[in-house]
């Protein structure tokens, strides 16, 4: 039984030759909405191996390349053939559309920060919220969704990255003892091409004493798999 094994989500349209898959296979365009797939037929779905890991993210990375406004899929993501494909498309159309809107020209960078305690974050006064009981318990939630979704531990490095970023997402680790120095991840979305100005403050920031002993690891430039809507990533 062929499995068919998605890739990507794109906009429309001629896209030329799509080259292979991480077996070998032809890669095909799939839905003719304002969403279509990419993809490959396979004899068997891959198992989450080192090789078939890289050989799924090269494949994304040359579409990313190829074509501007492209959803990474995550690895695995198989369907039982090109009609339940197209209807998957189909039902989740506005969405995708809108994430690739979103995507279009850009690349994602991945900045990771790392530190011993929450004791180092910047000392900022916490005014108690006003109001009664009620007000006061949803003022203090969205103070804490808040800083989840910031990060004030380095926030000299995202003030001097704000004018790069498209979009950011946030994350944190579920268990911080488990993640042991990593205190969180930013998911950065930025034009192409500009990487290497990304890369440049990064650096000049970690190296002039403005982080207070945090210290932030940059990668990419990558596909942006952290935006992909939910369902895809």
């Amino acid at each position: 039984m062929s499995h068919l094994y998605l890739y990507a989500i794109v906009g429309p349209g001629d896209r030329g030759d799509l080259g292979l898959g991480l077996a070998g296979e032809p890669l095909r365009l799939i839905g003719g909405g304002p969403v279509c797939g990419v993809a490959g037929s396979l004899p068997e779905k891959p198992q989450p191996v080192p090789p078939a890991l890289a050989a799924h993210d090269a494949v994304v990375r040359r579409l990313s390349e190829q074509i501007a406004a492209l959803l990474p899929a995550r690895f695995g993501q198989t369907l039982p053939d090109e009609q339940a494909l197209t209807d998957w498309l189909a039902a989740h159309a506005p969405e995708l559309a809108e994430a690739l809107v979103q995507v279009a020209g850009c690349v994602q960078m991945t900045l990771r920060v790392y530190g011993e305690a929450q004791a180092m974050l910047p000392d900022v006064p916490d005014v108690p919220p006003a109001g009664g009981p009620g007000t006061r318990y949803l003022e203090q939630r969205r103070r804490e969704t808040e800083r989840e979704r910031s990060l004030p531990e380095i926030a000299p490095l995202r003030e001097a990255l704000r004018p790069l970023l498209k979009a950011e997402r946030i994350e944190r680790p579920v268990s911080p003892a488990a993640a042991g120095r990593l205190r969180a991840t930013a998911y950065d979305l930025i034009a192409r091409g500009a990487s290497d100005d990304y890369a440049r403050i990064v650096a000049a920031v970690s190296s002039d004493g403005r982080l207070a002993g945090w210290h932030v690891a940059a990668s990419g430039p990558w596909p942006p798999y952290a935006f992909a809507p939910g369902l895809v990533r």
